[in-house]
């Protein structure tokens, strides 16, 4: 095999295998966004970051009993969220907030964002599609 053809291999399999890493960071099949929950929360963080913004919570639900609990949401990236007409500002710590999400199949205190309602009664979603317009 001659220099070129080195090189070019060595390219391609690269690709190859970045390509496979990317497909593979987009899949929510850890969720389950057939079996949503909805809770009652506070904001504790939300972090407006690439490539995911994340939500995190202290669930206030009276289904959560006395242990408080904590939950990590993952959401869009900023990009979309901002299409969306959201801003870095969206929540704050200490906004109550009514929360559905798609849960972690294996039962971690995790989920995939689905809708908020803020307590002005606004409900928040976002849409990975393009405007069309």
């Amino acid at each position: 095999m001659n220099r070129t053809s080195t090189i070019v291999t060595t390219v391609a399999l690269a690709a190859a295998a970045i390509a496979s890493v990317a497909v593979a960071h987009h899949s929510t099949s850890m969720y389950d966004r057939s079996q949503p929950l909805t809770i009652a929360a506070e904001v504790v963080e939300f972090r407006w970051v690439n490539p995911h913004s994340y939500l995190t919570v202290v669930e206030t639900s009276e289904r959560s009993g006395d242990a408080a609990k904590t939950w990590s949401i993952e959401m869009s990236s900023p990009g979309v969220l901002t299409r969306s007409g959201w801003s870095k500002r969206t929540f704050n710590p200490g906004d109550k907030i009514t929360l559905k999400f798609g849960p972690l199949r294996n039962g971690d205190r995790g989920g995939i964002f689905l809708e908020a309602t803020l307590a002005d009664g606004t409900v928040m979603t976002y849409s990975t599609e393009l405007p069309t317009e």
